[in-house]
């Protein structure tokens, strides 16, 4: 085990479900783990060094396609996203498009 592991929202979600947490705190510690994960890629996407080696912008697209995809469930009122305001921007977002599986 290393000194640092990025969380698995699956086994948070298994072992709270095992502790007999409520659903809103579930959802929390879930919500958590995706917000920071996005946080930190746009973060790390603006930074010198990652903009320098050129990976900045695809670390920025990856938190943004993360956030898109995940914003389904924040609205079914399972998770709450805290993201940067930046990463919200109509200027960022316009440049995604997602498409369901039901319109094909």
């Amino acid at each position: 085990m290393g000194l640092f592991q990025i969380p698995d929202p699956v086994s948070i979600f298994e072992a709270a479900k095992n502790a007999g947490l409520e659903r809103e705190i579930v959802n929390a510690l879930v919500s958590t783990a995706y917000s920071a994960t996005i946080s930190f890629l746009w973060a790390s996407g603006s930074a010198k060094w990652a903009i320098w080696s050129g990976e900045g912008q695809g670390m920025k697209d990856a938190a943004t396609a993360m956030y898109l995809s995940l914003k389904d469930l924040e609205k079914k009122n399972f998770l709450t996203l805290t993201v940067p305001q930046e990463l919200t921007a109509e200027a960022n977002t316009s440049r995604f498009r997602t498409e369901s599986q039901e319109k094909k």
